[in-house]
């Protein structure tokens, strides 16, 4: 074997060579058959070669983060449910259980923060000091916003937190809400603990978007930021994560281009976080149990793309009656598959592992230039919160979302492949 030599004693095939084996598996039908298409209209495959990678490559790897202690990522437990007993004893289960952040969603019908004891016996026995604690905001008001808010900052325990608030004005305005002034806080309120802003480019997603118009959104939001509290302002962004791995690992490198290209252009630091969470879009009622692919895949391609923090839902919230409402079996599950990704498969022991990959690079380039025309055309029409105000923006998602549900895709274990007698999902009973 010492003496094997690949390059004199193996040919080297050509394009040809490997379109004539196609050809022949796929017994005179075209060889087009076999491309595939974004949502975007960009070519997946069937093959990449050196030829298809760009001439100019950028090592994308994750921005360092705090408290890492020796992963490669945070995993984040999902911590919404209603009922503050249950939630405290989940968090507390997800981070015995191998956890290192939280991600805590706030709202009606999540964590309805109402007084400071509410998120004291939300945090109770957790060494905030040693977590990281996200937040975002739920099918909330304003208003409430703003109330909840305070309740964080004034909490003594999350003085010496890592705290991301999760504001974020441009999706209230996205939400059909006005966007309000009141929401901004005070820069002088950041610290090098306190991050006040994220761009949750993932609801663009859900609501049926693209890639490239969940990464414009994010680039017009970002450029709209610095604009308003100049290039000193730390955030972070969060992108969703779908059963698309590889095309995942592309938009969070794609993202990253462009984060870093319009913090240069501000002249701020291109240290910018990004926060990957599961698609909700592509949970399944039928047979919810094949929503475990799913969200494996998705989180297989968060870490390939390099997020630092990562949310994999519960299998369970497709479910349009409990979406909220998951077992700790669906919480345990959830949390273990980044373990095993993280400890057993040792995925991300190498930062950009895409990096010079012909697929990989290519959709990345493909995908920035795409997103970063969108981000164009959101700043040539007066910018983002104009675009929303008027309603271009949503129509664009909305038509998205229309030509996909018209391609009518096979779904795995509804569509394609369903099981017979499928064992119904548990829920917690509503408290």
């Amino acid at each position: 074997m010492s003496d094997l030599k690949l390059n004199s004693e193996f040919e080297t095939p050509s394009r040809q060579d490997w379109e004539t084996l196609v050809k022949a598996g796929l017994k005179g039908l075209d060889i087009d058959t076999l491309v595939q298409e974004t949502d975007d209209g960009l070519a997946k495959g069937p093959l990449s070669t050196r030829a298809d990678r760009p001439d100019a490559l950028s090592f994308l790897p994750p921005t360092p983060s705090p408290l890492l202690a020796g992963r490669a990522w945070h995993i984040c437990a999902p911590i919404r449910d209603a009922d503050i007993a249950f939630a405290n004893k989940q968090l507390l289960d997800d981070l015995k259980g191998g956890a290192s952040a939280l991600d805590i969603t706030l709202g009606e019908g999540a964590i309805n923060l109402r007084h400071s004891a509410d998120l004291k016996r939300l945090l109770e026995g957790v060494h905030t000091e040693l977590v990281p604690i996200r937040f975002t905001f739920s099918d909330v008001s304003a208003s409430k916003i703003k109330e909840m808010t305070r309740l964080v900052l004034n909490l003594d325990e999350l003085e010496n937190c890592v705290v991301n608030l999760g504001l974020d004005p441009v999706s209230s305005s996205y939400a059909s809400e006005t966007l309000d002034e009141g929401l901004f806080l005070p820069i002088s309120l950041q610290t090098d603990q306190l991050s006040l802003l994220c761009i949750n480019a993932a609801i663009v997603h859900d609501a049926g978007g693209s890639e490239a118009q969940e990464l414009s959104y994010m680039a017009a939001s970002l450029a709209y930021y610095y604009r308003h509290y100049g290039p000193d302002i730390r955030l972070s962004v969060r992108l969703a994560a779908n059963q698309d791995a590889h095309l995942g690992i592309a938009k969070i490198r794609a993202a990253r281009r462009i984060l870093n290209r319009i913090a240069e252009s501000f002249g701020a630091q291109s240290n910018i976080p990004i926060h990957s969470i599961s698609a909700l879009r592509m949970m399944q009622t039928v047979d919810p149990w094949t929503n475990l692919l799913r969200i494996m895949t998705a989180g297989f391609g968060a870490i390939g793309g390099g997020a630092e923090y990562i949310t994999l839902r519960p299998f369970t919230d497709a479910d349009t009656q409990s979406p909220r409402n998951a077992t700790p079996f669906g919480y345990r599950i959830a949390r273990n598959m980044q373990i095993m990704m993280m400890e057993e498969s040792h995925l991300a022991q190498v930062q950009d592992a895409a990096y010079g990959s012909y697929f990989h690079e290519r959709m990345t380039e493909a995908l920035a230039q795409t997103a970063w025309t969108e981000f164009q055309a959101l700043e040539s029409g007066g910018g983002i919160i104009e675009m929303l105000t008027s309603g271009i923006f949503q129509k664009s998602v909305q038509a998205a979302k229309a030509n996909r549900e018209a391609e009518n895709k096979p779904i795995l274990g509804v569509t394609l492949h369903p099981a017979e007698n499928v064992r119904p999902a548990k829920f917690r009973e509503n408290t």
